[in-house]
């Protein structure tokens, strides 16, 4: 009588723990993807904010003289808009002597994420030309 029964096929538990383990692995892969999925919608809306910032950038001082103040206003559904112009004088010369004024202006473009408020914000300096005393030539 032979003593050792010959095995055909996987036991009962070696087919468990590789169901284990390929559970965890696809439960793995998945958030992956997940993440993934989700960290592209967020940098295109970082994109998305900043070509709207660089336009509203870009406007500014072009449609209309630059004037201190601020102003703001919505872009669509999701994103929105803060613009400030301020004179700058740090380390300039004297506007007088120039006949140009240095402003600093900051546009901020925002919106709604999953969790909070998502911003992005771009700065820059442009000159414009001071009115000569009493009014436009």
């Amino acid at each position: 009588m032979n003593r050792h029964r010959r095995q055909d096929g996987f036991s009962l538990l070696e087919v468990l723990v590789a169901f284990a383990i390929l559970s965890i692995s696809l439960g793995v892969l998945l958030q992956i993807f997940a993440t993934g999925l989700r960290n592209a919608g967020v940098a295109a809306d970082y994109t998305r904010a900043t070509l709207y910032a660089e336009s509203i950038l870009a406007a500014i001082g072009r449609e209309a003289p630059l004037t201190e103040g601020a102003r703001d206003g919505p872009i669509d559904d999701q994103f929105s808009w803060r613009g400030t112009v301020h004179a700058y004088t740090e380390n300039m010369p004297d506007p007088e002597k120039t006949r140009v004024q240095a402003y600093r202006i900051r546009v901020e473009v925002f919106w709604k994420g999953l969790l909070q408020t998502r911003s992005v914000a771009l700065e820059t300096l442009r000159l414009a030309p001071l009115e000569p005393p009493g009014g436009r030539r």
